[in-house]
């Protein structure tokens, strides 16, 4: 009689939050990167982080910017970690996963495309590591939403309807 036990997961099972997680890097990476080039009193590149701390007003410590740059890639990195952590053990993971990408993403495309159409200024390295980290970020997540569960894992038994047959 079949029972309903997973087999345990193989070192493939966390590859897509491995890569969820390495996007994630590499966008906090990019926000300290010469991210825009400006002809203003010589050439000078400035991080994304720099623009938003230094802003208009001259601040030096805005939680404000922070949360902007950090905040929708943390919920992602933290349910990576989790994902990598506990190996799926969480049902519901995968789909936590792809809202936090999913919401996190369209708004930085958003970000990424105001930006880029920035009349008078270079795209530097920062803009298009970003651009990069977040297309990894995505492709991750698909990995994930995508697997199957248990059929296609070596050695696991076919089953048909809950049902397990014969290999």
């Amino acid at each position: 009689m079949a029972t309903n036990v997973r087999p345990p997961r193989g070192p493939g099972s966390t590859l897509g939050y491995a890569i969820v997680l390495l996007g994630a890097g590499l966008f906090v990476t990019s926000c300290f990167l010469p991210y825009n080039g400006f002809e203003v009193l010589g050439k000078r590149s400035i991080s994304l982080y720099q623009q938003l701390m230094l802003g208009p007003n001259g601040g030096s410590s805005d939680l404000g910017a922070l949360v902007y740059l950090f905040g929708g890639v943390a919920p992602v990195a933290v349910v990576a970690i989790v994902g990598l952590a506990r190996g799926e053990r969480w049902t519901g993971l995968p789909f936590l996963l792809v809202g936090a990408v999913a919401g996190w993403s369209l708004t930085w495309i958003g970000v990424l495309l105001r930006l880029g159409t920035f009349a008078g200024a270079s795209l530097e390295v920062g803009f298009w590591l970003q651009a990069v980290s977040i297309g990894v970020a995505v492709i991750g997540t698909i990995l994930v939403a995508t697997r199957r569960r248990g059929a296609h894992e070596r050695g696991a038994p076919v089953t048909r309807r809950g049902v397990e047959t014969p290999p």
